[in-house]
């Protein structure tokens, strides 16, 4: 075996631990929200998690907000962001919340939320930017809204119903 071919072998390995070893970011509905049944005009908040895979890594302070991105707009109004518990000397291991989304639904209807170009440093190494958590799909519903047409059809047949019964 050579020497090329073994620096090649190294270099591979070296690159597949520092790819596994990269972080994930996920979002989710914070608080147990049910982002399918969202009413109009309820507030609620969407977290996005960072899953570190190399038990003791720590944040070095250089975690960035990037892009938020969305689709279904003027369904939800982002009320506010802030900055989760990723902090210098925090273990991402054990509490991994970077970013919390607070939001309004204005409007009735369906989209999805995402974040994309995040960059997250930590104590192993500077990973960059250009991580994504989403996106996520999310309803919003009007309790007042027309009943749809079934339902109206629905009703017709009770009332013809109770009509007959009543001429009886």
């Amino acid at each position: 075996m050579s020497f090329r071919t073994a620096f090649v072998s190294l270099a591979l390995a070296a690159s597949a631990l520092v790819v596994q070893a990269a972080p994930v970011l996920v979002i989710q509905g914070a608080g147990g929200v049910d982002l399918n049944n969202l009413m109009l005009g309820q507030a609620f908040q969407v977290e996005v998690l960072i899953n570190g895979d190399i038990p003791g890594e720590v944040d070095g302070g250089g975690s960035g907000f990037g892009a938020f991105t969305s689709a279904g707009a003027p369904f939800l109004s982002l009320t506010a962001t802030q900055l989760g518990t990723v902090a210098q000397g925090v273990d991402w291991s054990l509490d991994p919340s970077l970013f919390i989304f607070n939001f309004t639904a204005v409007a009735a209807g369906t989209g999805f939320i995402g974040t994309t170009g995040q960059c997250l440093n930590s104590s192993i190494q500077n990973y960059g930017c250009g991580f994504s958590s989403g996106p996520i799909s999310f309803t919003v519903r009007d309790p007042n809204r027309l009943p749809e047409p079934a339902s109206l059809a629905l009703v017709g047949l009770a009332l013809i119903g109770l009509g007959s019964i009543r001429r009886r």
